[in-house]
């Protein structure tokens, strides 16, 4: 998760370094619009409309991960509960009749 993070922040310095090194003016032309303005705040917006797509991409993921990481919390719960339950317990010691055992070496 800190590498990710680490990456991320490396990644978005890297893009700013770059949007402020390029400033020239240019014409965008994207559905019909047309759209003159320079090129660092076009960088930096589709760096931003790609951060908000991932985010929006990941997020039944983890929303799916939250539902499974609450199931297993529940389970664990009653595991342990059915655990001190049965610990509780006095234990009880069944034997079993034993069957009488023929030695056919000595007929």
């Amino acid at each position: 998760m800190i590498i990710s993070l680490i990456l991320g922040f490396l990644l978005g310095v890297a893009a700013l370094l770059f949007a402020l090194q390029n400033t020239a003016v240019v014409s965008l032309t994207f559905l019909g619009w047309q759209f003159e303005s320079s090129l660092a705040l076009l960088i930096l917006i589709a760096f931003a409309v790609g951060i908000i797509v991932s985010l929006l991409v990941s997020i039944p993921s983890a929303v799916k991960d939250g539902f499974r990481l609450m199931s297993l919390k529940k389970e664990n719960k009653k595991l342990a509960e059915d655990l001190a339950r049965a610990q509780s317990m006095p234990s009880v010691v069944i034997e079993e009749p034993v069957s009488p055992v023929l030695d056919i070496r000595n007929s």
